[in-house]
C-alpha cells in the first residue's frame, strides 16, 4: 500500500523581452542630401555644406554628398576642404567621374596644371559630351600654354626664373580604393599592406586608420585592431567609422553585451545610419530576438535598397525562424547586388535544414548469479518546430526477469535566448510491473562562459524528475555542469544524484563523464558512477563504469556503440548498446 505523502516540484522559466527602438524624427539622409543640392545650385555656399555635412554624420560613406560637399567648397574658395571631400569620395569609389572633374578643377585652382590636365582629360574621354569638362580642358591647356610663351627672365635673377613647385597626384586616394578592392575580394593581407603604404603617407588619415583597424580585425589580431580604431577616435573624437568599427570588433570577439551597447550609442546621435542599422541586426540575432533583427534590416534597406548587407541580415532572420525557402530569396537577391560573393554564396550552398530526426537504440543486460538477461530497447521521433522549439515522442520496450513494460513519452524544447533553454517531458506506462506507472520531468541548461579559443563554452544545468510506481513514488534532482576545453573537442562533466521516495528514504551519488572529438566524424565517451539506481521503486545502490563510441556515416545518419559494466549488492550486470540517428 501507499504510504506517507506525495512530493510535488515545480519548474520556472524565465523568458526576457528585447523592447524595440522607437522611431526618430531626425531628418533622412536623403532629405538633406536634396536640401543641400538645391542650396549649392542657389550658390548659398555656406548652407549647402552645413547641410551635406551633416548628411555625411549620419551616413560617412556617401560618396554622392562627399562630391557635392567637394563642389561647395569650391563655391567658397576653400581647396583644402574640397580636395578632402573629392579624396574621400574616390577612395570609396575610384571611378566617380565627378569626384574626378572636381579634383582637376582643385588641382587648376591651385596652379598644378600638369596634375589637373591628365584628370580633366580622363573625364573627358570618359565623357565626351560633358560641356563643362570640355571647358575646364581647354582652360587647363590655355593656361598651361600662357605658362609656357612667357619669356624667360634674365639669367641675373635665377631666382625669380624658379617654377613653382611640381605637385604630384596624392597617391592616398588611389591606395585607399585598391585596399577597398582587395579588402571585399578577401584577399586580407594585401589589403594591409596597401593600406599600411598610405598610412606611412598619411599617418593621421582616419579613414585609413578605421580601414586598417577592419582588416586586422578581420584577421583575428583584436587587440591592435582595437588600437587602429582608437588612433583615429583620438584625432576625431566621436568619429562614427570607428565607432562603428569598435561595434564590430566586439561582435568578432564574441562580446554581444559590449556590442549592443556600442551600437545603441551610434543610433541614439545617428538613427537613420544604414550600417549602425545592419550591425543592430546582426546583434539582435546573436541575441536571438528576431523582431528586432528583422526590423533593423529593413530599416536598412528602406534607407538603402542596394544594401546587399541588409539583405543577408533578413536572410538569416528567416533562416533562424525556420523559413529556409524565403531565407535563399533573400540572399539571391544579395547575390545579384553583390554578384561572386564566397559569404552569400556559402549561404545559398547550405542544404535545407532536416526538420525531423529519429532516434533507435537497444541494450542488452548479462547478469551474474545465473539470473539471465535484461533488454531495454528504445525508438525516438522529434521534430524541429522552429529554430527554438523541438517536439519528441519516444517509446521504451524494456524486459526484466520475464516481464515487459512499454513505456511512452512526450517531450517538448524550448531555447529562449542562445544560452538558456529548458524542456518538459511526461511519460505513461499502462499496466506497468517494473516501470514507473507515469513520470513527468522538466529540466534546464544555462550557458555561464561562451565559446573561446581554448576553454568554454561551460553551462549550468538541472534535470528533475518524478515517477510513480505502483507502491510508491520516488522524486530525483540532479544538478550538473558541463565545460569544453581543447576548442571544444573535450568535454567534461560532473553530475550530482538526489533521490527520495515517498517514505524518506533518501540517496545520492554522483556521475563523472568526458567525451572526446577525436575526429570531425569520430568521438569516444567514458565514465564513472556512483549513483542510486530507481529499479521497480527501489533506490539501488549502483557503482558504474561505462564508455562508447559514436561514428558520423554521413551529414544524416550517426551509429552509436556502448559498453558498461554494473555492480550491485545482489548481483552483477554488463551492458552492451548499439543505436543509431538519422536526421532527415
Amino acid at each position: 500500500m501507499r504510504r506517507g505523502r506525495r512530493l510535488s516540484f515545480a519548474a520556472c522559466l524565465i523568458l526576457a523581452v528585447a523592447a524595440a527602438p522607437s522611431a526618430s524624427l531626425a531628418q533622412t539622409v536623403d532629405d538633406l542630401y536634396a536640401s543641400a543640392v538645391k542650396a549649392r545650385q542657389a550658390q548659398h555656399f555656406d548652407e549647402a555644406a552645413d547641410l551635406l555635412k551633416r548628411a555625411l554624420a549620419l551616413k560617412p560613406d556617401n560618396a554622392d554628398a562627399l562630391v557635392q560637399l567637394g563642389f561647395a567648397e569650391l563655391g567658397r574658395n576653400d581647396l583644402q576642404a574640397a580636395r578632402d571631400a573629392f579624396s574621400r569620395a574616390l577612395s570609396i569609389a575610384p571611378t566617380y567621374r565627378d569626384a574626378s572633374f572636381g579634383m582637376a578643377e582643385v588641382e587648376f585652382r591651385s596652379g598644378n596644371l600638369d596634375a589637373a590636365l591628365p584628370l580633366a582629360e580622363t573625364v573627358a574621354n570618359a565623357d565626351p559630351g560633358n560641356a563643362d569638362v570640355a571647358k575646364l580642358v581647354e582652360n587647363i591647356r590655355a593656361a598651361k600654354q600662357a605658362a609656357g610663351s612667357k619669356p624667360k627672365p634674365a639669367a641675373a635673377a635665377p631666382a625669380a626664373a624658379k617654377k613653382p613647385p611640381h605637385r604630384r597626384p596624392d597617391p592616398v586616394p588611389g591606395l585607399m580604393g585598391e585596399g577597398r578592392r582587395l579588402r571585399q575580394a578577401g584577399r586580407l593581407p594585401e589589403a594591409e599592406k596597401v593600406y599600411r603604404r598610405a598610412l606611412r603617407l598619411a599617418p593621421k588619415d582616419t579613414d585609413i586608420l578605421v580601414a586598417l583597424g577592419l582588416v586586422v580585425g578581420s584577421s583575428q589580431r583584436f587587440d591592435e585592431a582595437g588600437q587602429f580604431f582608437d588612433r583615429a577616435l583620438a584625432i576625431k573624437p566621436g568619429l562614427l567609422d570607428a565607432r562603428l568599427g569598435k561595434v564590430r570588433l566586439a561582435i568578432w570577439q564574441g562580446d554581444t553585451p559590449r556590442a549592443r551597447l556600442a551600437v545603441d550609442g551610434v543610433l541614439a546621435t545617428a538613427p537613420d545610419n544604414v550600417e549602425a542599422l545592419d550591425l543592430d541586426g546582426r546583434i539582435a540575432l546573436l541575441e536571438a530576438d528576431y523582431t528586432r533583427a528583422g526590423q533593423s534590416f529593413r530599416r536598412a534597406l528602406a534607407l538603402e535598397p542596394r544594401n546587399a548587407e541588409a539583405l543577408v541580415g533578413i536572410g538569416d532572420v528567416r533562416r533562424a525562424e525556420g523559413d529556409d525557402e524565403a531565407a535563399r530569396q533573400a540572399y539571391s537577391q544579395a547575390l545579384a547586388i553583390e554578384p561572386g560573393s564566397a559569404d552569400i554564396e556559402q549561404r545559398l550552398s547550405v542544404p535545407p535544414p532536416r526538420k525531423w530526426r529519429l532516434d533507435l537504440g537497444s541494450e542488452v543486460s548479462d547478469l551474474t548469479n545465473g539470473l539471465g538477461d535484461w533488454t531495454d530497447s528504445s525508438a525516438g521521433l522529434a521534430y524541429r518546430l522552429s529554430s527554438r522549439t523541438t517536439i519528441s515522442g519516444h517509446t521504451r520496450l524494456a524486459t526484466r526477469f520475464g516481464r515487459t513494460d512499454l513505456q511512452m513519452e512526450g517531450r517538448i524544447d524550448q531555447a529562449f535566448t542562445p544560452v538558456f533553454s529548458a524542456y518538459a517531458l511526461a511519460a505513461v506506462m499502462p499496466d506497468a510491473d517494473f516501470l514507473a506507472r507515469y513520470s513527468i520531468g522538466a529540466g534546464a541548461s544555462w550557458q555561464v562562459v561562451a565559446p573561446a579559443k581554448a576553454f568554454g563554452p561551460l553551462s549550468l544545468n538541472i534535470d528533475a524528475r518524478y515517477d510513480d510506481f505502483a507502491d510508491t513514488s520516488v522524486t530525483s534532482i540532479q544538478p550538473w555542469i558541463q565545460g569544453y576545453v581543447l576548442d571544444g573537442r573535450l568535454g567534461l562533466s560532473a553530475r550530482w544524484v538526489h533521490a527520495q521516495d515517498d517514505i524518506g528514504t533518501r540517496a545520492d551519488g554522483y556521475v563523472l563523464r568526458a567525451d572526446l572529438a577525436v575526429t570531425p566524424r569520430f568521438n569516444v565517451f567514458a565514465g564513472y558512477a556512483d549513483a542510486p539506481e530507481i529499479d521497480d521503486g527501489a533506490l539501488v545502490p549502483t557503482r558504474t563504469v561505462f564508455g562508447g563510441i559514436s561514428f558520423d556515416v554521413s551529414d544524416p545518419l550517426t551509429l552509436r556503440a556502448s559498453i558498461a559494466h554494473e555492480e550491485r549488492p545482489a548481483f552483477d550486470r554488463n551492458i552492451f548498446g548499439l543505436g543509431l540517428t538519422a536526421r532527415f
